[in-house]
């Protein structure tokens, strides 16, 4: 059984090894990753820091405080995850 025309291989074959991908060039120089002197803690602090706004009056503080209340009433309720079980099941099946 043959699928294709081994001449059409043979033309794909040279047409792939005809495309020479260029090198990638160099960016920057490179960080390289090196040990933290004994004692020393490996993890670092980013070196921005953004801060929320805290006005109160702002749409994102608005938003803040509105998911803030949401997450709150939810972890508070102890409740919350042990709810009424809801069946779905026919009640002709019932007994």
């Amino acid at each position: 059984m043959e699928l294709t025309d081994p001449r059409l291989i043979d033309q794909l074959t040279m047409a792939f090894e005809a495309t020479d991908p260029q090198p990638r060039q160099s960016t920057g120089p490179r960080m390289r990753k090196t040990a933290p002197p004994p004692g020393e803690s490996v993890y670092q602090s980013p070196a921005y820091k953004t801060r929320r706004c805290r006005c109160g009056v702002c749409k994102s503080c608005l938003d803040n405080a509105r998911w803030e209340r949401i997450f709150a009433e939810k972890f508070a309720d102890p409740t919350y995850y042990s709810g009424p079980v809801i069946r779905y099941a026919s009640p002709l099946n019932a007994v």
